[in-house]
């Protein structure tokens, strides 16, 4: 672990295990080396020279203007984010982007707007060190954030902070930190926080820290309401995401309500302004689609063609309905490192360049930019940047940069807007869906080493994953008539899971997986989400 990258301020020499070993995916047999176009008569995909794939994707995007969708995914270097955004409005003339691969909310983009976009380092990890109090809502640090972790840790054992978890259960990484656990079910965040305010148990001040991920997207009005407490209390509020690209697609505009730098995109000086810089006569004006309206309006033929960056469709919420939708189009474009779903069917195969085979950055949490140089530069791979730069080319427009540096000096004369924010989410607090006999709302999110693709190829790390389990009250295990380590069945009406059940100090109505862990994607397999009912049953005893 002690071959973190040089940034004190930020890890302290440290990285998690995943972190150190997980960069193995990069070399997997699938790996992409060539472009790849779909052959006019035999319909697969044969390689190609890369003038050849420009040329077919500028065609096809062309033939589209005015119905295409760029997908992004939250893996992107800063400048590789910059340049998607960019693509979309002056070669695509469209807001329809969004970076989020995953399950998302019209509240959450209008936080990110608000809240998130243009506020480097307001909140920071000498913050959380600093911090009296620190509440975690919709985000479990062990998992989905180690260094953050460690940090509050350090707090706890250094500095006595006090850490305030909203989680349906005391996790490992809670009990790590001393945590007052606040029992939440899935779907009712909104109204925990909101009871924070009168709470004279937890002191919450100035010198106190809001930390909420990514799940209080689809908790409606949690996002809105962990606004208000900040501003009701004065506590420092921070959105912590669980993929290292997505603070840096932020700042750079791939969200369809929100462009480059923090400029709203209803806001009509922010877009004359990244005119004038961009060199273009107008900004589209209209906001454009989500992850999710996107996908729809590919499968009801309101858009026809999508542009896709490294979004893998088993992160998606539904993972069958994104296929459907992938397969209505009439013209896909797939800028991507391996094979994949995507690429199977795509019209255009873009291979890129892995992290460690370019130079560029990544934003953290806390809106730092932590440059990066090329650690493989022998790999002679293209960033995601340069590709569009292509594209973009063979469609007659000038881009403006085809290489890295170009982009972050594009990026840094266009800097920060200034002006007026986008406004706050006002959302009102939703409830968690209210179980029915034999059922429970489900409490789930990834695990630190799980399933994932960008684990592949390192056994050793997979194998020390912590085995997938669901966790019940006791009171449900002796409901179903089963004790620890029993399979316990999770049914929907799409299918079912087996798991070992574990016994937890929890509510009874809820149960908790592992979203994608030891084979079993729960969305896939489910077709479910944290706040979903799912019905608990015994199940057979383990073959032995």
């Amino acid at each position: 672990r002690r071959l973190a990258g040089d940034d004190p301020q930020v890890n302290e020499e440290w990285s998690c295990d995943k972190g150190r070993f997980a960069f193995t995916y990069a070399r997997m047999p699938d790996r992409l080396t060539t472009p790849l176009v779909r052959d006019d008569e035999s319909r697969r995909l044969r390689p190609a020279s890369w003038l050849e794939a420009f040329a077919v994707a500028a065609r096809g995007l062309a033939a589209a203007s005015g119905k295409v969708g760029v997908l992004t995914g939250g893996r992107l270097t800063g400048e590789d984010a910059y340049a998607y955004a960019k693509f979309a409005r002056t070669v695509l003339r469209t807001n329809d982007i969004d970076f989020r691969a995953r399950a998302h909310s019209a509240e959450e983009a209008d936080f990110l707007g608000s809240h998130v976009a243009a506020t480097s380092l307001a909140v920071s990890y000498a913050d959380l060190e600093a911090a009296g109090t620190v509440v975690l809502a919709g985000f479990e640090p062990e998992d989905e954030s180690p260094i953050i972790f460690l940090r509050l840790r350090k707090a706890v054992r250094q500095q006595g902070t006090r850490i305030v978890g909203l989680s349906s259960h005391p996790t490992r990484g809670l009990a790590k930190l001393a945590a007052k656990v606040i029992p939440t079910v899935p779907g009712d965040e909104a109204a925990a926080l909101d009871r924070l305010a009168g709470s004279g148990d937890v002191l919450l001040d100035e010198r106190a820290v809001i930390l909420v991920g990514e799940r209080l997207a689809t908790v409606p009005g949690a996002l809105s309401t962990a606004i208000g407490l900040a501003s009701r209390t004065g506590a420092k509020l921070a959105w912590v995401p669980r993929r290292a690209g997505e603070r840096g697609a932020v700042e750079t505009g791939c969200l369809p309500t929100l462009l480059p730098g923090g400029r709203p995109i209803g806001d009509p000086a922010a877009r004359a302004d990244l005119a004038a810089a961009w060199g273009v006569e107008t900004i589209p004006a209209v906001p454009g689609r989500d992850t999710a309206a996107m996908l729809a309006a590919v499968t009801s033929g309101e858009l026809t063609a999508l542009l896709v960056g490294g979004v893998d469709p088993g992160d998606l919420p539904d993972p069958a309905a994104a296929i459907e939708s992938l397969d209505a189009a009439a013209f896909l474009v797939s800028i991507e490192l391996r094979a994949s779903a995507v690429t199977e069917r795509a019209d255009v195969v873009f291979p890129v360049a892995a992290v460690a085979e370019k130079s560029g950055m990544f934003v953290d949490w806390e809106g730092r930019v932590r440059r990066f140089g090329t650690t493989l530069p022998e790999a002679g791979t293209l960033p995601d940047l340069r590709v569009l730069a292509g594209i973009a080319d063979e469609m007659g427009v000038d881009f403006g940069f085809r290489t890295v540096e170009g982009a972050r000096a594009d990026m840094v004369e266009l800097g920060a807007w200034d002006g007026p924010r986008a406004p706050h989410p006002r959302v009102v607090a939703g409830r968690a869906a209210q179980p029915g006999d034999g059922e429970a709302v489900l409490a789930t999110w990834r695990a630190l080493l799980d399933d994932g693709s960008m684990q592949a190829g390192e056994p050793y790390l997979a194998a020390t994953a912590r085995r997938a389990a669901a966790c019940v009250s006791p009171a449900v295990l002796e409901r179903l008539g089963a004790v620890d380590g029993d399979p316990i069945v999770l049914r929907t009406q799409i299918g079912t899971v087996v798991l070992p059940a574990q016994a937890a100090d929890m509510p009874d109505g809820v149960v908790w997986a592992p979203a994608n862990s030891g084979g079993l994607p729960l969305n896939r397999l489910l077709g479910a989400g944290a706040g979903s009912l799912v019905r608990l049953e015994r199940g057979t005893a383990w073959k032995t």
